[in-house]
């Protein structure tokens, strides 16, 4: 009796040393791999990105008479450039010489692992990014025309790093409203760009772990 394909999958994977499904496995295998590769692929151009996104923003932020802005956040994003190259080299060294199952599954785990690292990053990325343009837009032309409209409308004697102590208490506030939420952040932004291909992931896991059950 011919087997039929899902029967065919499930024994492959169950004992790949027999390969009783040479062709699932290696197709299984190529799709896993051609998984793996892309998003690798994708960690990589994203790290371009970021280094070549921060030296616009440097060289911009310094036309416009705003060069230490453009260095502080060069500063900040250069922590960030150095862990995901350092994640995406961890990502390499996962052997491929494991069954496809294994070899996903401890994808994922690492996944999961650079995930939780960026996240805590991102804690201080996003408030520290946010305080950097405030006191930009502070000490700005623009900024302290602003400024002097608010002092209009509503006058104090009380000054905080010579601002008045509403603007400095607003924008502590904000900062604190972005670093409870940096997370939530990161994983919005993480997901626009990635989503599909985690799901993708996940999906083939699920799958692989129904043939194999």
């Amino acid at each position: 009796m011919t087997k039929s394909i899902e029967e065919m999958w499930k024994q492959g994977f169950v004992n790949e040393s027999q390969l009783t499904a040479p062709k699932v496995n290696d197709l299984y295998n190529r799709k896993s791999e051609n998984l793996v590769d892309k998003l690798q692929r994708m960690f990589a151009i994203n790290i371009k990105a970021i280094i070549i996104g921060a030296l616009i923003m440097l060289v911009v932020f310094s036309l416009i008479g705003a060069p230490l802005l453009g260095l502080y956040i060069c500063l900040l994003l250069t922590p960030l450039v150095l862990m995901a190259r350092k994640e995406l080299a961890k990502s390499h060294r996962i052997s491929k010489g494991q069954s496809s199952f294994e070899y996903l599954t401890n994808f994922d785990n690492w996944l999961k692992g650079s995930i939780k690292s960026y996240a805590f990053y991102y804690k201080f990325f996003y408030p520290l990014f946010f305080i950097g343009m405030a006191t930009q837009g502070m000490v700005s032309k623009a900024g302290g025309k602003v400024i002097s409209v608010l002092m209009e409308k509503m006058p104090t004697d009380i000054l905080i790093f010579g601002q008045p102590y509403y603007l400095i208490i607003a924008t502590a506030l904000m900062t604190a409203v972005i670093a409870y939420f940096a997370e939530a952040l990161y994983k919005f932004d993480l997901n626009s760009v990635y989503g599909r291909q985690f799901k993708k992931l996940d999906e083939l896991i699920e799958d692989m772990k129904t043939l194999r059950s």
